[in-house]
């Protein structure tokens, strides 16, 4: 056990956003981001402008990102 603390304040528990194409609605995976990075930065500037590949629509498409619930 370490006797001093951490220098930097933790970050938390990690938030699971699910990938979906726009265009099909097919689920393209899921991510594991923070509400908020050291820098202040938030989980929905990371995310904007984020591509995949969608094998419906053969091509990247960009993406909707939706908060999934998990058990309380």
């Amino acid at each position: 056990m370490d006797p001093y603390p951490s220098r930097t304040m933790p970050r938390g528990k990690r938030t699971v956003f699910a990938l979906f194409c726009t265009e099909s609605g097919n689920r393209l995976g899921t991510i594991r981001l923070h509400k908020q990075d050291k820098q202040g930065k938030g989980w929905k500037e990371h995310v904007d402008g984020m591509k995949k590949y969608c094998k419906k629509c053969k091509v990247r498409q960009p993406v909707r990102v939706k908060e999934e619930k998990h058990s309380s």
